[in-house]
């Protein structure tokens, strides 16, 4: 990464920050105090959940969630840590699933959808090793279901799909 990349990433950060605080001004201007309470609420919380993965030492994967929403036209993803977790010795993988399961998405997305997901990132601890659980919510509408469903099973995700508009995949990483 260099520094133009760097540059662009906090130009849109700023952004972003600029639009919540706009929100929050503009509830206080109107008067709406319950308005602006949740929305400083929800920036608290987004704070907390950028706190988290910042702080996780997975650098490469923070990137990827980071500019996910910038750089894809056809999905918004939001993200949940759910507790502080050292994520560094699982980053390169975490990347890699995360791409293998966007390509995968990508090619039974339906033109003009727009798709709402989320991940989920937890500890698991199992027989003293501990595991991370990383789970992906989508909703949405998806073409050729089944076959979308055999390539999640094939590259070891476990998935289901209810009623095609609510997709979860899940996988452990060891």
């Amino acid at each position: 990464m260099n520094d133009k990349d760097i540059i662009h990433i906090l130009r849109h950060k700023r952004h972003d920050w600029m639009n919540q605080l706009q929100l929050v001004d503009g509830y206080a201007s109107m008067g709406k105090m319950d308005r602006m309470k949740e929305q400083l609420d929800k920036i608290i919380t987004d704070a907390e959940q950028e706190r988290r993965l910042l702080n996780s030492s997975a650098y490469h994967f923070s990137i990827w969630l980071l500019t996910f929403n910038w750089e894809n036209q056809q999905c918004r993803l939001s993200y949940v840590i759910n507790e502080d977790i050292d994520l560094s010795r699982h980053d390169e993988q975490l990347v890699a699933y995360a791409n293998q399961t966007l390509d995968i998405l990508n090619e039974h997305c339906l033109f003009g959808e727009l798709y709402e997901g989320t991940i989920q990132i937890k500890k698991n601890q199992q027989q003293e090793k501990e595991n991370v659980v990383v789970s992906w919510d989508w909703l949405g509408s998806f073409k050729d279901e089944p076959l979308l469903m055999e390539k999640l099973y094939n590259k070891g995700f476990s998935a289901s799909l209810d009623t095609g508009s609510e997709l979860s995949i899940e996988i452990t990483i060891e």
